[in-house]
């Protein structure tokens, strides 16, 4: 027979023994799942608007045992009422073999409440999953009672509805000056086509050919100024169309200006004639060509017959208009 002494050493021997197992398969499951992944945040508790960091730490990979990382966390843009504001660069540190990688990333939220950062999953190489675990964040409104410009929301207070004279009074001089604006409108085209009127009457036909016999005199082809030559002609031709057809053909191109004229000149040859000269001018003043006296002095009896054509054939619609 045992005595009763025996008794609590046979219970301290169990103990010990119990111990001593959990401690073997503790080792054996950390040699078995060295690796590990944890998220961490800066505060858990942070008012709307305001930033966390979270960090999310992989250990214990240990590339010499061919078990590295397969794919990293994914973490949404937004997840869970809560948003990602920045994500820094993937850390590495080595020390004896064994990597730890590190990540930051700065969240925030802007709806109140108590939100979750889910568990993060990484995939291993060995197609071994492990995860973090979940973190509780506290979101909560922003405190505006203790500030010095805070006013509370007051009941809506009945006015009696009063006659808006200052409305009133803006609407009539908004009313006058659209008139006053009309009324100068018309004034200034009246004025205008007086204008258009007089103006052809001081420049008419004899005016035009005399100022291109002036330009001849200038002796611009016999000093090789063409491009001056053929700029001044050409404006002669422009200014006398537009007081004869009514038109503004000042700050149009050569190709606008030949549209506004076909079928107004009345002579099919002296259009196209004219036309011929319009790009000739184009190709001297742009090209830098050098025409010839022939072809200088050809451009001289195109403008003549041009302004000529042109000057008879609106004589001839005035008369017929008339009639």
């Amino acid at each position: 027979m045992k005595k009763s002494g025996d008794y609590p050493i046979l219970g301290m021997r169990c103990r010990f023994l119990r111990v001593f197992i959990c401690l073997l398969f503790s080792f054996i499951s950390t040699l078995s799942f060295s690796q590990k992944v944890d998220a961490t945040v800066d505060r858990d508790k942070i008012l709307i608007g305001q930033q966390i960091e979270l960090k999310i730490i992989v250990t214990d990979i240990d590339k010499n045992k061919a078990i590295g990382i397969s794919q990293w966390v994914n973490v949404p843009d937004s997840f869970n009422h809560i948003e990602v504001v920045h994500r820094s660069p993937i850390d590495t540190v080595s020390m004896g073999g064994v990597y730890s990688y590190t990540q930051k990333i700065i969240l925030t939220s802007f709806d109140s409440g108590y939100w979750q950062i889910p568990a993060l999953s990484m995939l291993l190489s060995n197609k071994e999953r492990i995860a973090s675990p979940t973190i509780q964040i506290s979101v909560l409104p922003v405190d505006v009672s203790n500030l010095k410009d805070y006013h509370d929301v007051k009941p809506i207070i009945e006015v009696k509805a009063e006659t808006d004279w200052q409305f009133i009074v803006e609407v009539v001089a908004a009313i006058l000056l659209i008139m006053i604006v009309v009324i100068l409108i018309v004034l200034y085209f009246k004025k205008r086509k007086k204008k258009n009127k007089s103006a052809s009457i001081h420049f008419g036909i004899k005016e035009a050919l005399q100022q291109i016999d002036e330009l001849q005199k200038k002796g611009l082809i016999e000093k090789q100024e063409y491009k001056m030559f053929f700029s001044q002609l050409i404006d002669i031709c422009r200014s006398f169309s537009d007081i004869q057809l009514q038109i503004s053909a000042v700050h149009k191109t050569s190709d606008e200006y030949m549209l506004v004229l076909k079928g107004k000149v009345g002579n099919q040859p002296a259009q196209i004639q004219y036309f011929q000269l319009l790009r000739l001018a184009d190709v001297v003043k742009f090209a830098k060509f050098v025409p010839s006296p022939n072809e200088c002095e050809e451009a001289v009896n195109g403008a003549k017959i041009f302004l000529q054509t042109i000057y008879e054939y609106q004589k001839i619609n005035e008369c017929s208009a008339v009639g």
